[in-house]
């Protein structure tokens, strides 16, 4: 399901996505795809290195639960 957001950004980024989106593809449809990438990088890395993975508020409850 798709939602609707509006966002805020610099006109040069805009300008950017807008070369990169060319005619053939929505500005949309550019920026959730530059989005699924970004977020399948950060997945990997986390994956490759849990260390560094932020721990939630959720999972010290669960942490702490367990003591």
């Amino acid at each position: 399901m798709r939602v609707r957001t509006s966002l805020i950004l610099e006109e040069t980024l805009l300008a950017r996505i807008d070369e990169i989106a060319g005619e053939k593809q929505r500005r949309a449809a550019t920026i959730e795809t530059a989005l699924r990438e970004f977020i399948e990088r950060e997945e990997r890395k986390a994956r490759s290195n849990p260390a560094v993975v932020p721990v939630t508020a959720k999972a010290k409850a669960i942490a702490s639960a367990k003591h």
